[in-house]
């Protein structure tokens, strides 16, 4: 790569640079007065007119009398390439704002969507003030994903911003709940009066025209009154030989009436967007310095600043329109020319966008390589695409110069049956063991195509081909995925860092198949490795338990890309699904995912597609045969034995099928291989549950030593992955193994002992508090939240049946008996009948479709359709979630559960009795959250909050033994020996009063900590 993708060296200051205002412009003092109090007032102001209606003169003038700093970009049809677009257009900020340069560049290697970039974009621009100008804005209309940069950015402008949009044509941006913040300005604001045009007349020293006459003949068109367009027959087409108006003025008033050599000077210019000496020499022209004083003296639509030259669009486009009729070869030599002067520049992208645009393909072909480069490595993957397909017609075959560019756009669209092709054809060719050679980059990123392709031995060949670097560690250490063990060479320390890359996206990869989970939570600098590495951040949040996070992250994605990730719908998507009780949708996805992923070439992901549903089929079908018909292609495909990682997986889920069919011996040979694959070769991912089903099945076969020795593995793996969440989740399917390890502890501090409180408090319906419409607030308040607003039922009791049904499950039916039992302590009368009837009435009304209305008579379910959560299912759910994880988020999670339930009591007001006893299970709840946060606190070293957070746990529970070892702990921890015994006597004085004493465990710790 070059460099990043925000490198200020690349920004063509010309575009960013407000245009001068020349002395012979006039003051519009009504135009100005009209946008400075619109601009002041509104948000946005949009600028809609023709060519040569003033628009720009107009704002420019306009912004001379506000008192906020000018950002100014002049887009061009380049700009559609989004990336580039978010570059330039934080180039134009930061020279007002200089603190938010490196916004974009940041959000975009955080691999954003880049309508995300601009959101970011926009709110970096804080409490500033600035007036924001797009000119030329309808160089982007043809652009969706341009005009969606563009939206997102107008959106998340701070209301002290202002921005104006200068456009020829209206654009489709989408200016949400800005409707009183937007204001518009048309041709007929812009259109001169007679005192305007008799101004500009005036200062064009042509005051021989009557400014009446000009306008009647222009509607007040600037350009046309000033170029006396209307002067000819003007308006009629074929003057001069051109089709428009305007063109037919310009010829035969204005160029006819040059030299021929001034008349060359500026047609050949017109590539040109400024036209200074130096440039207009490159292009072959000599005595440009003495031309340009020449043309100074003439009237001419031009704007000058010092030696430099502009002229005005519309002439632009005539001369060039001119241009083009001297034939394509002369086209082309100027383009050149032009490019090279970029090039000298800097500019090497725009130059490459002059020569493909001359149809220089050779020389765009000699320029290309970086600036593909870097368009991928800034993901504008399309750009880079066209690029590539203009390009094709003077590719040579086998050529290696494009080859890696070729294959990170394979890569990152999961085509990789397209790496491998170009990587075989580049065998073929006796070029592949070269571009290895001279491209470490390009031989991992061959290796990775050939891992999906089910081809280690041709993984092996061009890693160990390959140029020693970064690149190629990230390649070795994906092998760990395959080998049995790792290669006594591949135990460098640095092996499975981060270097910076693109390829940082195969070791995140990796990261995740291995089971390093706490790695997945680093983020690759490099946005192609963020782009190709997202999906599989989210399995990482899945595994470890962040479910809610996970969830974010999916929908994000799959919302921003127009061309979903194939892991991420077809492989992640599946578990999802399930992991949040989905299980239609777990189902659909993994189906439709098929196809996909057959379209990708990966035979790896085949295998873990295959495996996913047999693992479905065990957890939400318990239904094993199927499982084991999801098993036979993977048996039968190579990669189901010559991949380790698939080896060891695949004998785990046919170990768990042989314990769901009691064949334990069958159960005992799979797992005993599984396990024993993954503790050599350090592949963590799948150990836990391997090891819990193991020592199930050892148990089951009568071998205790294995079946302990088993259980202890999975615990330590676990501790490997950095998240009990898998273990917890294997501990679910077999309890007793838990149990069985319970026994054997000496203490009831010991890790397994915390494992069964987190697997006690774990809860299975995750979609619960996942992407609700409807919400009920309970604690210190009752209230309905839909989609973000509060809706009041005009009867209470809608509000407390709505909570009543939420928190028994969406998909349980009630009958009327259990909700009068329920909500008016049991009685049967006409009187509660009839405010039953009312309570459904009132809440179907409020919240639309919540409740079902095809069930059975006299039954009342909350609609599936409709995702209901309560804050109370919140409390329980971030308990949950709290379970799975350690340290500092452990104790985040707890402390949000306690400040949702420290808002004030349960319900209040609402006596009903399963309001009471949904109260005091609660409490129970709450004591145990505020414990277990006061543990977490410890743990973290926050002794002061610890103190905080254990103290009502005691004066609530004064016989919690396991509170009073804490409170043990602390004060030893703070050198405080007195606390100690202290807090130990007060535990044996709450205990004497139930007529016990503390336990071993307590004796022994309150000695240990005394010595």
């Amino acid at each position: 790569m070059t460099g990043r993708p925000d490198n200020p060296n690349w920004i063509i200051r010309r575009k960013i640079t407000p245009p001068p205002l020349g002395p012979t412009v006039a003051r519009r003092p009504r135009v100005e007065e009209l946008l400075t109090r619109l601009i002041e007032q509104h948000r946005l102001v949009v600028v809609y007119a023709s060519a040569g209606a003033g628009k720009t003169t107009a704002v420019r003038q306009a912004a001379e009398r506000l008192d906020r700093p000018l950002a100014w970009l002049d887009l061009d049809t380049t700009d559609v390439a989004t990336g580039r677009l978010l570059v330039y257009l934080e180039a134009a900020l930061a020279r007002v704002i200089p603190g938010i340069r490196g916004v974009a560049g940041e959000a975009l290697a955080a691999n954003l969507a880049h309508s995300e970039v601009a959101g970011l974009l926009a709110e970096a621009v804080e409490d500033s003030d600035p007036l924001i100008v797009l000119d030329d804005a309808e160089r982007l209309a043809d652009s969706p994903a341009a005009l969606n940069v563009i939206s997102a950015f107008v959106n998340y402008l701070p209301a002290s911003a202002r921005i104006v949009l200068l456009s020829r044509v209206e654009l489709a941006v989408t200016t949400t709940s800005w409707g009183p913040w937007v204001a518009a300005v048309g041709e007929e604001d812009l259109a001169l009066t007679v005192e305007e045009a008799a101004e500009a007349l005036r200062l064009s020293g042509r005051t021989d025209i009557d400014p009446v006459e000009a306008l009647i003949e222009t509607g007040g068109w600037l350009t046309g009154v000033l170029f006396e367009a209307w002067r000819s027959t003007d308006h009629v087409i074929g003057l001069g030989g051109e089709a428009d108006p305007l063109h037919g003025y310009l010829a035969t008033q204005i160029l006819d009436q040059l030299c021929p050599a001034d008349q060359d000077f500026l047609i050949t210019t017109a590539v040109l967007q400024e036209i200074t000496p130096r440039a207009a020499e490159a292009l072959g022209l000599t005595g440009a310095s003495a031309r340009l004083h020449a043309l100074r003296g003439r009237r001419l639509p031009v704007s000058w600043d010092g030696d430099r030259m502009r002229c005005h669009p519309r002439f632009r486009e005539f001369l060039l329109r001119r241009l083009e009729r001297r034939g394509a070869d002369e086209q082309r030599r100027l383009r050149r020319a032009y490019a090279k002067l970029l090039l000298e520049s800097g500019h090497d992208e725009e130059a490459l966008e002059e020569l493909l645009t001359a149809g220089a393909l050779e020389d765009a072909l000699a320029i290309v390589q970086p600036v593909l480069e870097r368009a991928i490595e800034r993901t504008d993957f399309a750009t880079a695409e066209r690029w590539l397909e203009q390009l094709q017609p003077v590719r040579r075959d086998h050529d290696v110069a494009l080859a890696g560019a070729e294959l990170m756009l394979a890569v990152v669209r999961e085509d990789f049956a397209a790496g491998v092709r170009l990587a075989d054809e580049l065998a073929a060719a006796g070029l592949r063991t070269e571009l290895a050679r001279t491209s470490g980059r390009a031989a991992g990123l061959m290796a990775w195509c050939y891992l999906h392709a089910g081809r280690p031995d041709s993984m092996r060949e061009v890693i160990q081909a390959g140029a020693p670097g970064p690149d190629i560690d990230a390649a070795r250490y994906a092998m760990r995925m395959v080998d049995v063990e790792a290669p006594p060479g591949d135990s460098a320390p640095g092996l499975g860092a981060l270097s910076g890359g693109p390829l940082d996206a195969l070791v995140m990869r990796a990261h995740f198949d291995l089971g390093r989970l706490r790695e997945m939570d680093k983020r690759p600098a490099s946005p192609w490795a963020q782009r190709a590495a997202d999906s599989w951040m989210v399995s990482g949040l899945l595994a470890t338990g962040r479910t809610a996070e996970a969830f974010e992250l999916y929908h994000r994605l799959v919302d921003s890309a127009s061309d979903h990730s194939v892991w991420l719908q077809a492989l992640v998507g599946p578990r999802l699904m399930a992991e949040i009780g989905e299980e239609e949708a777990a189902w659909r996805l993994l189906r439709e995912g098929r196809e996909r992923i057959a379209g990708t070439g990966s035979a790896l992901f085949d295998a873990y597609s295959r495996l996913i549903e047999a693992e479905l089929a065990l957890r939400l079908d318990d239904d094993p045969a199927a499982a084991t018909r999801a098993l036979r292609p993977l048996l039968s495909h190579p990669i189901g034995r010559c991949y380790s990682l698939v080896s060891e997986h695949l004998a785990t889920v046919q170990g768990r099928i042989a314990l769901a069919q009691d064949d334990v011996a069958t159960a005992v040979t799979h797992l005993r291989s599984a396990v024993s694959g993954m503790q050599r070769g350090g592949r963590l991912l799948h150990l836990p549950a391997a090891a819990v089903y193991l020592s199930e099945a050892a148990w089951r076969a009568g071998d205790e030593d294995t079946a302990d020795a088993a259980a202890d593995a999975a615990l330590e793996a676990a501790r490997g992955q950095g998240s009990r969440h898998i273990l917890l989740n294997a501990l679910a399917e077999f309890p007793d193994v838990l149990a069985r390890r319970l026994d054997l502890e000496l203490t009831a501090d010991s890790e397994w002992h915390e494992l069964g409180r987190a697997l006690t408090a774990r809860v299975s319906g995750l979609r619960e508090v996942i992407g609700a419409a409807v919400h009920v607030a309970e604690f210190g308040r009752t209230a309905v939240i839909l989609n973000g607003q509060e809706v009041k039922p005009r009867l209470a009791k809608s509000v407390e049946l709505l909570a009543f049904l939420a928190n028994r499950g969406e998909r349980e039916q009630v009958t009327r008996p259990q909700l009068l039992d329920a909500l008016f302590e049991g009685r049967r009368d006409e009187s509660t009948s009839s405010y039953l009837r009312q309570a459904i009435l009132h809440l179907r009304k409020a919240v639309p479709d919540v409740l079902e209305t095809d069930g059975s008579p006299g039954v009342v379910r909350l609609a599936s359709r409709v995702r209901v959560t309560t804050e109370s299912k919140r409390v329980v759910a971030l308990l949950a979630q709290a379970q799975v994880r350690t340290g500092a988020e452990r104790l985040d999670l707890l402390l949000e559960a306690l400040a949702i339930a420290g808002r004030g009591e349960y319900l209040p007001g609402i006596r009903s009795r399963w309001a009471l006893e949904r109260r005091a299970q609660l409490a129970e709840i709450l004591k145990d959250v505020q414990f277990q946060a006061a543990e977490a606190a410890y743990a973290t070293g926050s002794f002061q909050k610890a103190e905080e957070l254990l103290a009502p746990v005691l004066r609530a529970d004064p016989t919690r033994e396991a509170a009073w070892r804490l409170q043990m702990r602390l004060a030893h921890a703070v050198g405080d020996s007195d606390r100690v015994l202290s807090a130990y006597r007060s535990c044996e004085g709450a205990l004497r009063e139930l007529g016990t004493t503390p336990s071993a465990t307590t004796c022994a710790l309150v000695r240990d900590l005394r010595r």
